[in-house]
């Protein structure tokens, strides 16, 4: 993962530096990459490509607002923070759909709190997987996969426009399927809880695009299932 920060004020530059390192050494995982920018225009030339950006609104050349547009022009999925002292450019933010708009001074936990939220939209945004059937490979991001579903030894990916077929085993899509919005609920079912509709002692309901379906959840996973649904709706309010 790639974060950039750009603001003419190297006091700020260095403390939102200073404070996602931090944030990664405390919820563990591999430490991105933090390149830091005092100007939007050395951003640019840089041709940079990133995942995250955290960008000041007024700074000499080209503005945040509009560094955020061009950034989103470049990957569609990335997530802006624009970080200000100023609120007045929230309604010009918002027009190309900037994640968060943090105020300076910069609050650490709170920066903590949406940081998370934004790592997680961003996987679950981006993060592809390759469906091998023997018709080929079809690639789904995580978003677009409702279930999957072991029967009659067949292996089924439900997607948000059809089914696919996997020569992969319900094995494979366990270890690989580790995104928290994925719980096997079942030996026969691993679900993206995004799209759980009602959840009933031995089965859960899941709706996508006008239909239904459901799938089975064992009776000792329905306390654990519950409450980590619970957690994932909570966490992508």
């Amino acid at each position: 993962m790639r974060i950039l920060f750009c603001d003419d004020n190297k006091v700020v530059l260095e403390q939102l530096r200073s404070y996602v390192s931090d944030y990664f050494k405390v919820n563990g995982g591999q430490q991105p990459e933090l390149i830091c920018y005092d100007n939007g225009d050395a951003l640019l030339a840089a041709e940079t490509r990133a995942d995250i950006a955290f960008l000041d609104v007024e700074m000499p050349g080209i503005n945040g607002i509009q560094l955020g547009a061009k950034l989103k022009e470049m990957n569609p999925h990335i997530k802006i923070f624009i970080v200000t002292s100023y609120p007045d450019y929230l309604d010009e933010a918002m027009r190309f759909q900037v994640f968060r708009y943090l105020s300076k001074p910069i609050d650490k936990d709170r920066l903590f709190r949406n940081l998370k939220d934004a790592i997680y939209q961003y996987n679950m945004e981006s993060r592809e997987f390759p469906i091998v059937t023997n018709d080929g490979v079809f690639v789904r991001r995580a978003e677009e996969i409702i279930c999957v579903e072991a029967i009659q030894r067949k292996v089924l990916i439900h997607t948000t426009d059809g089914i696919l077929q996997s020569t992969q085993t319900m094995e494979h899509w366990r270890q690989t399927l580790t995104l928290p919005c994925f719980y096997m609920t079942h030996r026969s079912y691993i679900l993206n809880m995004r799209f759980v509709s009602s959840i009933g002692k031995d089965r859960v309901l899941l709706k996508y695009r006008g239909h239904e379906q459901y799938a089975y959840l064992t009776r000792r996973k329905y306390t654990s299932f519950k409450d980590t649904y619970l957690m994932y709706r909570e966490c992508v309010k």
